[in-house]
């Protein structure tokens, strides 16, 4: 008599963590409302003599500029074309601290995002202003998209995940790479909505030894990313940064504060 074998295998149990996985989809509208804001302060301590020939030179010292900023950007998705996703991002308003449309103002930008990546912007379409450096202007727009290229992981409440970038600012005759890290805590979950909240340490090293130089910085902020939609909706960060530097006569200082808001809504087009 021939056996009959039966096999039951268990039902695969699902996978309560969240899936944390920022992506372009095609045929979407996303409108960014971005605020920005900082100060920076430079000022020289030295010997009476060395301030006083600062003074007769009409330098200020210190020196505070101040800078805010609100852009309004729409980037809007295309069908799939093997995995490439055509994109056209349009700057519906920029304004400076004045309220004063800023010459970027009414730009398109055309690009294409690759298997749901952050889009490469390629070329300005529209309203192109004479005398813009379009190889600079298309840099400064894909750095705004630079935060929000973060790995995929799947996460519980509590884990935390670190991404490391570098920053690089010229100073008196030499230059400071900047190593940032950025800590992502997955603190809360709820209807779809997952927070974050953000920590950043700055670690500064100088590229050319021949000045002493040192410094120092971080930041913190939150962070609101929506599973339904694979999108950060929210995104604040608030940052400082101090490096002082010895010059011959003077200690160089500069400070900086900044604060960083945007908010990320998603339609189907």
């Amino acid at each position: 008599m021939a056996a009959l074998v039966f096999s039951c295998a268990a039902p695969t149990p699902k996978d309560s963590r969240l899936l944390f996985s920022v992506k372009i989809k095609p045929e979407t509208k996303y409108t960014f409302t971005t605020q920005n804001s900082y100060e920076t302060e430079v000022k020289y301590v030295g010997k009476e003599k060395a301030m006083n020939k600062l003074r007769s030179m009409g330098i200020k010292n210190p020196n505070i500029m101040s800078r805010n900023s609100q852009s309004l950007m729409v980037l809007r998705t295309s069908k799939s074309l093997d995995n490439h996703i055509p994109v056209k991002l349009e700057i519906v308003k920029s304004t400076g601290s004045d309220g004063q449309a800023d010459i970027s103002q009414g730009i398109g930008v055309n690009g294409e995002s690759a298997e749901g990546k952050m889009p490469e912007f390629s070329s300005v379409a529209s309203g192109k202003p004479s005398g813009i450096n379009e190889k600079a202007f298309l840099q400064a727009i894909q750095n705004n998209f630079s935060r929000l290229t973060l790995p995929e992981k799947r996460m519980n409440v509590g884990e935390e995940f670190t991404v490391e970038s570098t920053l690089t600012i010229p100073m008196e005759k030499s230059h400071v790479e900047i190593a940032v890290s950025t800590v992502y805590k997955l603190t809360s979950t709820a209807n779809g909505l997952a927070n974050f909240d953000i920590t950043q340490n700055y670690e500064m090293n100088q590229l050319r030894m021949d000045n002493s130089f040192d410094g120092k910085g971080g930041g913190t902020g939150k962070l609101t990313y929506s599973a339904d939609k694979n999108m950060v909706t929210s995104f604040e960060m608030k940052s400082n940064l101090e490096m002082n530097k010895k010059l011959e006569n003077f200690l160089f200082v500069l400070k900086t504060k900044s604060e960083f808001e945007q908010k990320i809504e998603v339609a189907k087009k």
